[in-house]
Formats: structure tokens, sequence, C-alpha cells
């Protein structure tokens, strides 16, 4: 990827701050090249007369200035976006805090409004999730950010002056014994004086490193199977129960906790008490990590404001279109082995278990052939185990994981052994009657292929008809030379007849 850009992000946050530098290319493909994070908890350094204390302001110059001699070595920036949340918001000094900054780093900080800080985590899981009706919380050190959105557009949105830090200050660090109960408590009260976010049947999508540290710890108490902790969804049930856990461990206890960062130790007791009462006030029934939140959601604003576009259209085509630049996807091929499936599934619909939604499907194939052939970049011999390994161990944005196990099992499927092998690590997420549907994809999908074995285009149209019960007739009509698409047709539509358990007479009609 040649940049020919690059977008300079920090965010001054109550309890870190981090540096990340992404990098542009003419096309808007856009990648993270530097990420860096200093925990500085400012917060704790607001005395009683709400100023920024002379050794916050040092920890502050110190990063910054840190931060700033990175920056000063890179080529081709074209946008530093320094912003401060809670913790500044909070000190009334910070017109001089930020002229000092300006002086000793030459940075011009931004300082965010609670609700601005709301609308970037929104407009992070917008356009990086699946998500089109929910509720996003961001909870940071000093302050926690709600909004509720359908349909992709913020309904509502609040910034609450209580975060992970200030909230462990408060109930956890004189040592009250009541201290859950009183916290909860709280939290009960305050979130129920909003009637738009309580009683809402969305699912609660967090935002941030606490949330991060609950997805993480819970993968690894499942020993989850999939790469990737952005759109991890945790049930209601297991929520509640991880709270409880991490409360009733002692510090030293959570400090060597396998998934929780040493240095969130403390302050996950609050942060997780916040998220986990905001979905047991909702009936959503689940808790969606967003890995991504406020950075991002300033950049993806930089960006698309670049493109001409208020947000991206469909996250999972952008995705898509990604990754066909990084693995050299054939455009043309993939969508002309794409019509051909859509040819095959149409016509072997009628004998397709329709347990299994129409529509549903009709996803699934789509956005397999869209990726059918990305393991042939790392090995063509082997490209069907690279494809699904792809799949399953790269984050994509747009897709909830266990969709990107049902495209990872199609786009990779060679046969009904090798599906059932590939998918034997994952039993928990995938039934026995979506395999199913996943091998009759599958094979619509491979037999799509061999119609096209030649990357030549030679296969026309492929018709089908039922000319007896449980019997189909293919057609596959064709210009020029068709002799190695038949040649592979005829060798592999067993697969397809495996999984209809249906004979196919095949034939091949030169026009």
């Amino acid at each position: 990827m040649e940049i020919v850009q690059k977008h300079v992000m920090i965010d001054i946050g109550s309890n870190s701050i981090r540096l990340v530098v992404i990098g542009i290319d003419k096309h808007y493909f856009f990648e993270e090249l530097l990420n860096f994070k200093a925990v500085a908890r400012l917060s704790n350094y607001i005395d009683a007369h709400d100023q920024l204390s002379e050794t916050g302001i040092s920890i502050l110059l110190t990063v910054l200035q840190r931060f700033r001699s990175i920056i000063s070595r890179e080529k081709n920036i074209t946008a530093i976006d320094a912003v401060a949340t809670a913790a500044m918001r909070k000190a009334k000094n910070r017109d001089q805090v930020f002229a000092r900054v300006k002086e000793r780093t030459g940075l011009t900080i931004r300082l965010l409004s609670g609700l601005k800080e709301a609308y970037y985590g929104y407009y992070a899981v917008i356009n990086s999730t699946y998500i089109e009706n929910g509720i996003s919380i961001d909870i940071g050190g000093g302050s926690t950010e709600v909004t509720v959105f359908r349909n992709r557009e913020m309904i509502h949105a609040h910034s609450f002056a209580f975060g992970a830090v200030t909230l462990y200050k408060t109930y956890y660090a004189g040592g009250d014994p009541k201290a859950r109960d009183k916290l909860e408590d709280f939290l009960k009260k305050t979130f129920s004086a909003y009637e738009w976010l309580i009683n809402q049947d969305l699912p609660v999508i967090g935002i941030g490193g606490t949330a991060r540290n609950l997805a993480r710890i819970d993968q690894m108490q499942q020993h989850y199977p999939m790469v990737g902790l952005h759109q991890y969804t945790l049930p209601r049930a297991r929520l509640n129960h991880l709270t409880h856990e991490l409360a009733s461990m002692s510090l030293s206890e959570r400090e060597s906790m396998d998934g929780l960062s040493k240095d969130r130790a403390d302050i996950i007791l609050p942060a997780s008490a916040v998220i986990n009462m905001l979905v047991k006030l909702n009936r959503g029934g689940q808790f969606i990590l967003s890995g991504e939140g406020l950075r991002e959601g300033v950049f993806y604003e930089w960006m698309l404001r670049q493109r001409g576009m208020d947000r991206i259209p469909y996250v999972l085509n952008e995705s898509i279109r990604h990754l066909r630049r990084n693995f050299n996807l054939d455009y043309h091929h993939t969508n002309y082995v794409k019509k051909l499936a859509f040819q095959i599934f149409d016509g072997v619909l009628p004998f397709i278990n329709r347990s299994f939604p129409e529509k549903r499907s009709a996803w699934l194939l789509s956005h397999s052939a869209d990726l059918a052939y990305l393991g042939e970049y790392v090995n063509n011999e082997s490209s069907s185990a690279h494809t699904f390994y792809l799949l399953t161990n790269i984050n994509i944005n747009g897709i909830s994981h266990p969709d990107r196990l049902a495209v990872a099992l199609i786009a990779s499927f060679k046969n009904r052994s090798k599906l059932l092998d590939f998918a034997a690590p994952f039993a928990k997420i995938v039934s026995k009657n979506e395999l199913k549907m996943y091998e009759t994809l599958g094979a619509v999908l491979r037999l799509a292929h061999d119609f096209d074995r030649t990357r030549q285009h030679v296969v026309d149209e492929v018709t089908v008809q039922q000319t007896a019960k449980k019997k189909l007739h293919f057609s596959a009509f064709y210009h020029d030379d068709a002799y190695f698409e038949e040649q592979a047709a005829q060798k592999h539509k067993k697969h397809v007849e495996r999984a209809l358990q249906s004979s196919i007479n095949l034939q091949f009609i030169k026009r």
C-alpha cells in the first residue's frame, strides 16, 4: 500500500493517553501503523478545587512530548487530532494546561463535550459492526457515555459524570464491605432516571478497555476457538456471573487473572458493574464488544468527510473491499462465480431444507462467494485450508462471529469430510442443522467454481430442472471450449448430490 497521507490521533483520557497513527492510500484503504498507550490516570490528579495539579500536568507534558518525538519522525502527516475528555472537562485550569501543551509540544488540544464523546463512540459502532439497533456504552476513567440508536441513527445520548476511576475512588478505595451493593443501587437509580435508557429490547454494545477485558476473560474461560474480540457477544447470564466472580476475588487474584490487564485490576470492579447493570435494565439479553470507539469515531469522521460520505453504507462490503485488495482477489472472477452459484442455488431451492431461512442462505452464499479464493494468496494447492484459517483468524468488520464462521465453512468447502474436520473445534458455536446447510451452500459454490475452471467465463448460464422425484437435470450453456469446466463439474457434482440427497444429470450445451 502506497501511503499518501497519515492521520494522527492522540486521545487524552482520564485513565490513559494513547497515540495512534493510521496510513491511508489514494483509494482510501487504510491501516494502523503505530499504537502506543501510557497509563496516566489524570483524574487522580484533579484536586479539591477541580484543578489539574502540577504533578498531573507534568505527567501529561511528559507523555505528549514523547508522542511528539515519535510524530516528528513520520512523513506524509495530513492531520493531527489531539482530543481530551472527562478529566480535562473537569479541570478548571484546562485553558492554562492546553496553553502549556501548545508551548512545549506545538500540539493543539480539542476538548470534547460529553455528548460529542458519546457521538464518536456511536459513530465508530455503526461504521465498524453489523449492529443497526443498540445501546452503546463507553466507560472511561472519569465519565461514561451512552447512546441509543436505531437503524444506525442516534436517537438519544448522555454523558454521565462518573467513570471507572472515579467510581473506584468513591466506592472501593476505602475498603467498604458493602461497596458493591451501594454502587449497584446508585447505578440502578441513575440509569432508571432516563426512560429511553431502560426496558429497551436492544443489545448493549461496550466500548473501551474495560469492555475489552471482559470479553477477553470470557473468551479464555470459554476456550473460545475463534480469534478476535471485536463484535464478540456475551449472553446476559455469563456477563452477570463474570461480574460477580471478579467482585469476589482479591486484587492480587485479579492481577494474575488471564485476560485482565494488570493496570485495570482495580477499576474493573466498578466498570463491569456499570455494564452489567445496563444489560440487566434492558431486554436485549446480551453484551457485544466493539473493539472500535472514540479514536476510530474521530478517524471515520475525518476520512469519510474526505470521501464525501456521512457513513459507510454497508460495513461488510467495505471490509470485503479491503480484503480484496489485501489478498489480491479477482473481483470479476468472484462476481462471475457468484452469478453461477445463484443460478444453481435458485434451481435447487425446492430441495433445500426450508427450516433454514432462504434470505439468510442467500446472504451467506453471496459473501462466501466474495471470499472463496482468499487462501490462494498463501498457496493454491492448499487454498481451502488457508481460506478457512484466514477467515476464522482475522477480524472482519460488519459480520458477527457465528456468521464469520459460517462464511469460513462455506467459502473453504472442499468436501463433507473436510467441512466436519474444520467445524469440529467449533461444536459449541454451530449446530448440526447449520452444518448441513453450510455443506449444501459450500457444495453449490464449489460446483459454480467448476463451471469457471479456466477462469475464461465460457459458461454463460446454468439452468436446473426437476426431472423426477429426487432427480435434477443441470444444463450448462457455453461458448468456445468448456472441456475443463465439464471435466471438473462432472467430477464434483457428487458433493451437491450428497448434500441434497438427489441424483444430478449434468449436460453441457454449446450455443
